[in-house]
């Protein structure tokens, strides 16, 4: 079994930074990243420094994640989840859940292929939409993909905004985008 590498860059202690700065200027709630447990204490670092305050690395637990290939070292079963937040109290709708979230890879993909090399289960994404926003409110994802939040939100009665600069995952984004707005439309609205 071969795995493609990534068409694109990881993401630089450069753009980590702007990003940070950008998603602070703009936020009223909840920032949330996903990364390598390698990379959270940057993300945390970065969020720090733009005025977020850190709250919270939670887990995305994948029982059917890829082994280690090579064998020298053990495969990674969860991917980390950065949460931080703008000065002041937070609040989520999770209660007092732990922020571990197990989810397969594939779930809800049925027979379709996955359309992003690093492309989210939609049920993940609704999870984290139903716990960390309210109905109505904004979401932003700078780095949509293949649209996965975008179809998230729009399912749970959010407003959504994404870009993605890959004009081929762009393509994707906007046909899922679409047709889950047909879907809703057809059974009279979000979730």
């Amino acid at each position: 079994m071969s795995v493609e590498p990534l068409s694109f860059a990881p993401i630089s202690a450069d753009v980590r930074t702007r990003v940070a700065v950008e998603l602070a200027r703009v936020v009223r709630r909840w920032v949330i990243v996903f990364c390598q447990a390698e990379a959270v204490a940057a993300w945390r670092d970065a969020f720090t420094d733009a005025g977020l305050k850190y709250k919270r690395a939670c887990v995305w637990i994948k029982p059917d994640g890829m082994p280690q290939l090579t064998g020298d070292r053990p495969g990674m079963g969860y991917e980390s989840i950065v949460c931080a937040h703008p000065p002041g109290r937070s609040s989520w709708n999770g209660g007092g859940k732990h922020g571990v979230y197990t989810c397969p890879k594939n779930a809800g993909m049925g027979s379709d292929p996955h359309e992003h090399p690093t492309q989210k289960p939609v049920p993940l994404m609704e999870r984290l939409v139903e716990d960390f926003t309210d109905r109505g409110e904004l979401i932003l994802d700078p780095f949509a993909g293949s649209g996965t939040t975008l179809v998230a939100a729009r399912r749970h009665g959010r407003r959504v905004i994404g870009w993605e600069r890959d004009p081929a995952f762009h393509a994707v984004a906007m046909r899922r985008a679409g047709e889950t707005r047909e879907q809703l439309d057809l059974l009279g609205g979000a979730a």
